[in-house]
């Protein structure tokens, strides 16, 4: 009976702090909100991405503009350990959140990438859909391949060591 939602907050951020040549400020939008409630309504758990990762090290995106966009959630999945698994499209990249503490567990993709990836002629993933985590163990996302050269949609199966973050 819980559902789980996803929204974006945005907030002015002194992006002069954070980076080189940031904006006083700066709007910061599409930051990512999750947000767990019960079958009352009674809110259960609520992550915001800004108190979790650093905005600085996405180094993908333009952070000396006066308005920011970071993220672009697009599914959530609850994967077997009961935590979160999140696909960010804006950075192509899979966040794996744990679901009581909203510590981040692991990045696969994108620019704070923790994870070896072999047997990938395209070497990854971009701006992906649709994460899903199969009953084998493996993950299956919709790789929209937009920075693919050539650019090259396609369904990619990985399959995930996350002790030796292996893909």
């Amino acid at each position: 009976g819980n559902y789980i939602i996803q929204s974006y907050d945005s907030l002015f951020v002194n992006m002069s702090n954070l980076v080189e040549g940031g904006v006083p400020g700066a709007t910061v939008k599409g930051i990512l909100r999750l947000q767990e409630f019960d079958s009352n309504h009674n809110l259960l758990f609520d992550w915001l991405a800004f108190d979790h990762l650093n905005i600085a090290d996405y180094t993908n995106l333009n952070l000396t503009n006066p308005q920011i966009t970071w993220m672009h959630g697009n599914s959530i999945e609850i994967d077997f350990d009961n935590n979160l698994i999140v696909s960010n499209r804006r950075s192509s990249e899979i966040i794996k959140i744990n679901r009581i503490s909203g510590e981040i567990i692991w990045i696969f993709g994108g620019p704070l990438n923790q994870f070896e990836i072999s047997n990938d002629l395209l070497n990854g993933f971009s701006k992906q859909h649709d994460v899903r985590r199969l009953t084998n163990g493996n993950l299956l996302l919709f790789d929209n391949g937009n920075e693919h050269q050539p650019a090259i949609s396609r369904v990619v199966e990985y399959e995930i060591n996350e002790i030796n973050k292996t893909a």
